[in-house]
């Protein structure tokens, strides 16, 4: 691990210790992403879950009558809804739906303006998706939510311990090192890391820690490499199109190795980036929950 000594040390006790102060997910999306990774649990006991939760029911059946999808005919109760959606679908709805409203804020330590951080989430999410296909690839089926969720360290980082974003971003240029090797200098700790200990807290599954932990490093993941390969690859080609980029944003370059491994070249993530800023209007629309 790089250190900048004891003061990065130290940084490091003092975000470890507010990870802990974060609330937890709300009771009825944690009871919800339960019920939906238990293979012996039937549809009608995952409608009464979320029918208990106005909030999560008025989603869910906003996503499911939502005209992005082209359904030819309106559904008016959860259970209709999971059969048009999907566990996945929804699984995805309620994580999104507990990060936006984090994400939506100010992250003041990474200069973004409130939104800034969702677009980019959303924008990552869309280019996960666009990557696989440009690649011919089968993305597994967690990506798009792995994406929805890769950059919740800097909501920790940067609004719960306010870092010191210029500081770092100074020290990645004069020492020509991409910005978590600044971050892990200055604090003891990179986002990414942050970010996997926060959905550890949360109880998320381990394939989402795996992606977000990675995400900046993913030739050091085993476990889930295309996934994280394609999280990578979509947050550097939303830094590139300016998708809710921050401070840290000239930080960040593609991995040789996730694109070796996933077959792209710098003009299909060119041609990537030109589709996702296309897309991203109607998808924010999309995601942008009660």
């Amino acid at each position: 691990m790089l250190l900048q000594g004891k003061e990065a040390v130290n940084e490091r006790a003092e975000i470890l210790e507010k990870i802990g102060t974060i609330p937890p997910l709300p009771t009825a999306s944690t009871e919800v992403i339960r019920l939906i990774h238990d293979p012996d649990v039937p549809n009608a006991t995952l409608a009464r879950t979320i029918e208990y939760d106005p909030s999560l029911t008025a989603n869910v059946l906003r996503l499911a009558n939502c005209a992005y999808f082209g359904f030819p005919r309106a559904v008016s109760t959860i259970r209709e809804a999971l059969l048009r959606l999907g566990t996945n679908k929804i699984f995805q709805l309620v994580v999104a739906a507990t990060i936006g409203k984090m994400a939506n804020l100010p992250v003041r330590g990474y200069d973004l303006s409130s939104g800034n951080l969702w677009d980019h989430l959303i924008g990552t999410a869309i280019a996960s998706t666009k990557l696989a296909e440009a690649a011919r690839i089968e993305a597994p089926d967690h990506t798009f939510t792995a994406a929805l969720t890769h950059d919740v360290g800097k909501i920790v980082l940067g609004t719960f311990v306010e870092v010191n974003a210029p500081a770092i971003v100074g020290l990645a240029l004069q020492e020509r090192i991409s910005f978590e090797q600044a971050e892990e200098k200055v604090l003891g700790i990179d986002h990414a890391e942050v970010g996997a200990l926060l959905m550890e807290r949360w109880n998320l599954p381990d394939y989402l820690v795996e992606v977000v932990r990675w995400h900046h490093q993913p030739q050091l993941s085993s476990d889930d490499p295309v996934a994280v390969n394609l999280v990578h690859v979509a947050d550097v080609a939303c830094m590139m199109a300016g998708v809710g980029a921050g401070i840290d944003a000239l930080g960040y370059r593609p991995s040789n190795h996730a694109m070796s491994q996933l077959g792209l070249t710098i003009s299909v993530l060119d041609a990537v980036i030109y589709e996702i800023l296309n897309e991203l209007l109607e998808v924010r629309k999309l995601l942008r929950l009660n």
